[in-house]
């Protein structure tokens, strides 16, 4: 009896390590071959985050595909095993060790292979490896000296959901063999951009800036999200120590809003708007405790972009309407991966789902904007569109786009109150949008330089530029205390004692 305890036990272990073994095979292959520069630093930033608010549909896509794999994986893995188990039933000596070894090296095995595959060195320089770039050359913003014009500008913000100079028509500097997205490229064409080449081109993400909530907070805050092991992260004070353009602007006496159309609680947006500028949030739990929709409605992430620009334009013009001056940021949600959400009625005329999504937010974008031209509200109006990231469907990019093409995020400033000058050829990162933000509004900025990044209208030198976009991004890696105790100020004495006790 307690020899067929034993077996049973024994038999239970080996299949629980296979399934470890498999669930290691399978993310790694699942990452690097769908996603660029995605390692174990993002699984653990995301496992300590959570992904409250991720739409179910993404989720479920992502459990479906990888359900038949992970059943071929662990079947193959266990042939040896059953091999071994049929012509000897574990009663030899040989067969039992066998099946003690067998499953302890598959482990070691995938554990390699995921810890390789999956930049695990950057995850060590994150834990263990020290950098002083981010305190040698942060400048506080709340120290920095600004002077806004007499009649402070207006401020429409549009992330667009992983848009990014790629999708544009090579023959403009994009790496698309035709135009899935003119109204964007007619935008680009006809007001400022902040290229890396002397064509249509964009800024360069960088650790801790390429998923949209790490966008948003470095285009606004000019500080990366460092969100793993030794860079405590809890959203609930997101990023004390940052000062963020809400900050700037609320100051100055201009109404904050942001609207999104997913819960605001994904990725910690709610506390960031709400803790750096103390924003106004119209989001999906907003849209139904408001009477625009029922829980029923719900699509995607939460609503589609046509209701998200059709409720901003009435939000605009509330806002337009008051004595102060406002800032609206509005995150579009539809050309989220993966293959985006393609809204009925919506014309489908490109090869795939991703490029008809893309088209038909290039629509609606340049919709919005030319309404936005005809409101009275708008002379004194700055409009920025960017990509709070490059798209991580990597796969469709490498399939699609001009071979070897140098990927770069979107950015287009549409009626700035500054002259597109010093805006091509330059090698920038989303950091430097910070600055730039706020120069397009006639702000004049002490020493020209906020957080991390640097106005590009002034011409000055980018940290990227003056470091090299390699050495910069390596330094981002790694550990940074005074980020830590500085900046995050979250948890940060749990920070330290966790860094002193390893």
């Amino acid at each position: 009896m307690k020899d067929k305890k034993n077996k049973k036990a024994n038999l239970t272990l080996v299949v629980i390590v296979m399934m470890l073994s498999t669930l290691l095979i399978l993310t790694t292959l699942y990452l690097t071959l769908n996603f660029r520069n995605r390692g174990i630093k993002d699984l653990v930033f995301q496992l300590k985050g959570g992904v409250e608010g991720t739409a179910p549909v993404v989720v479920w896509g992502v459990v479906f595909a990888n359900i038949l794999p992970f059943i071929g994986i662990m079947a193959t893995l266990l042939i040896p095993i059953w091999i071994i188990w049929k012509k000897t039933g574990f009663k030899t000596k040989r067969s039992r060790r066998i099946k003690a070894l067998y499953p302890a090296g598959v482990f070691i095995l995938s554990f390699v292979a995921f810890y390789i595959l999956l930049d695990g060195p950057d995850y060590l320089k994150a834990v263990f490896q020290d950098s002083s770039m981010i305190e040698e050359n942060y400048v506080r913003p709340e120290n920095v000296k600004l002077k806004f014009p007499e009649k402070k500008r207006n401020l429409i913000l549009i992330y667009a959901e992983s848009i990014e100079s790629t999708v544009m028509n090579k023959d403009l500097g994009g790496g698309w063999n035709y135009s899935i997205m003119p109204e964007l490229e007619k935008l680009a064409l006809e007001n400022t951009i902040f290229s890396n080449t002397d064509k249509m081109g964009g800024f360069y993400q960088t650790e801790g800036t390429s998923w949209s909530i790490a966008g948003i907070t470095a285009s606004q805050s000019g500080v990366p999200i460092k969100g793993f092991i030794n860079n405590q992260y809890k959203s609930t004070n997101f990023l004390n120590g940052a000062y963020s353009l809400g900050d700037i602007l609320r100051k100055e006496g201009y109404n904050n809003e942001v609207i999104m159309g997913s819960k605001s609680e994904f990725g910690g947006k709610r506390q960031f708007f709400k803790n750096h500028g103390n924003y106004d949030i119209f989001d999906l739990y907003h849209a139904i405790a408001n009477g625009y929709m029922t829980y029923e409605d719900r699509v995607w992430w939460g609503y589609e972009d046509s209701k998200l620009f059709k409720w901003s334009k009435e939000e605009i013009t509330k806002l337009a309407n008051k004595d102060e001056p406002f800032n609206f940021v509005i995150e579009t949600v539809n050309t989220h991966f993966t293959d985006g959400y393609l809204e009925p009625g919506d014309v489908q005329k490109f090869p795939t789902q991703y490029e008809n999504v893309h088209a038909q937010s290039s629509k609606q974008i340049g919709e919005f904007i030319e309404w936005a031209k005809q409101q009275d509200f708008f002379e004194n109006t700055t409009i920025v569109v960017i990509g709070d990231h490059l798209g991580m469907q990597d796969n469709w990019y490498q399939e699609n786009m001009v071979k070897d093409y140098d990927r770069s995020v979107y950015n287009v400033f549409i009626n700035s109150a500054l002259p597109a000058e010093n805006n091509k050829n330059r090698i920038s990162t989303t950091f430097d949008m910070y600055p730039t933000i706020l120069a397009s509004l006639g702000v004049e900025i002490e020493g020209e330089r906020m957080g991390l990044g640097t106005n590009l209208y002034s011409g000055k030198e980018t940290l990227v530029e003056k470091m090299g976009y390699k050495y910069f991004n390596d330094e981002l890696k790694k550990n940074s205390v005074f980020y830590n105790e500085q900046i995050l100020q979250d948890d940060a004495q749990e920070a330290i004692t966790l860094r002193k006790n390893k």
